[in-house]
C-alpha cells in the first residue's frame, strides 16, 4: 500500500511529547520527512529516535515560541532542512487558569504569545514557501474544544483558542485559492502529559484524589472514552493527506461527544 504523505515536507511544532509527538510519528510513518520542532534539540531527541527507529526521515528544529526572532529563524531552518514545505503543524501550547480577578498580566501574555501570536508567526514565514511552490498543502492547528465553550477561570486559555479558530477560518480564506488547505483540530481531553499534569494540579487544589480525578474528568464525554495521543495523529493525518484535499476551514471537534458543537 502506498504511504499517504510519500514525498511530502512537513513541519511540527511541540513535537516533542503528546499530541505532536504522535503527529510527527504518524506522518512519519506515510512517507513525509519531518521537521520536529521543540523548545531544543534535546527535547526533540526522542521523537527524533523513533521516527529514525521506525525507518522514517525526522530532524529537529528549536524555537521557544513566546520569542518571535526565535520563530522566524526555526521556521526558515525547517524550510533549508526539508527543502520546502507542504504541511505545517502548529500544535504546540500552553495553559493555566485563575480567575480574571486574581490573573498576571505576565500570564495573560504568555497564553497569547504561545497559543495565538506564536501560531500567527509560523504561518507568516511559511505560508511564502508554500505559496511560491504553487503545489498547494495543508496548514492544521490545534484548537481545542475550548476555543468553543467558556469556562470559569480558563479564561486566558479558552480567549487564546477561540482566537486560533477565527485566525484559522480567515487564513483559509485568504489561501484557498492557491489549494492550501487550513483547518484545526479541537481536542477534549486527550491523554498527554499535559493533560496528567493539569489534572493532578487541580486534584490537590481542590483535595480530590489524584487518579480518581483524572480518570472520571478524562472520561467525561458521551462514550466514557479515554483518547489516546493517536486519535489526534489520525485526524492530522486525514487532514493533511489527499483523503482531506476538500476540507478547509473547519474547526473539527475530536472528544467523543464532549462538544457537540
Amino acid at each position: 500500500m502506498a504511504q499517504r504523505l510519500a514525498g511530502k515536507r512537513a513541519l511540527v511544532t511541540g513535537a516533542a511529547s503528546g499530541m505532536g509527538r504522535a503527529m510527527a510519528e504518524s506522518f512519519a510513518r506515510e512517507g513525509a520527512i519531518v521537521a520536529v520542532h521543540a523548545r531544543s534539540h534535546k527535547r526533540a531527541a526522542e521523537t527524533i529516535a523513533a521516527i529514525n527507529k521506525a525507518g522514517g526521515k525526522a530532524f529537529a528544529v528549536a524555537a521557544d515560541l513566546a520569542v518571535g526572532e526565535e520563530i522566524r529563524a526555526m521556521c526558515a531552518a525547517a524550510i533549508e532542512g526539508l527543502g520546502g514545505l507542504d504541511i505545517v503543524v502548529n500544535n504546540a501550547g500552553v495553559v493555566d487558569s485563575a480567575k480574571v480577578v486574581d490573573m498576571t498580566e505576565a500570564m495573560w501574555d504568555w497564553t497569547m504569545a504561545v497559543n495565538l501570536k506564536a501560531p500567527f508567526l509560523v504561518s507568516k514565514y511559511t505560508l511564502p514557501a508554500m505559496l511560491a511552490a504553487n503545489k498547494g498543502g495543508s496548514v492544521i492547528f490545534n484548537a481545542s474544544t475550548n476555543g468553543k465553550t467558556a469556562d470559569a477561570e480558563w479564561t486566558a486559555y479558552n480567549s487564546s483558542k477561540h482566537g486560533v479558530i477565527g485566525f484559522m477560518r480567515c487564513l483559509a480564506a485568504e489561501v484557498g485559492k492557491a489549494q492550501i488547505r487550513v483547518n484545526a483540530i479541537c481536542p477534549g481531553w486527550i491523554e498527554t502529559p499535559l493533560a496528567h499534569n493539569i489534572l493532578d494540579k487541580i486534584a490537590g487544589e481542590t483535595g480530590q484524589e489524584s487518579g480518581r480525578y483524572y480518570d472520571s474528568t478524562m472520561r467525561t464525554n458521551m462514550m466514557g472514552a479515554l483518547l489516546p495521543a493517536s486519535s489526534a495523529a489520525d485526524l492530522a493525518l486525514f487532514l493533511a493527506s489527499d483523503e482531506g484535499r476538500y476540507i478547509t476551514g473547519q474547526a473539527i471537534n475530536l472528544c467523543a461527544g464532549l462538544c457537540t458543537w
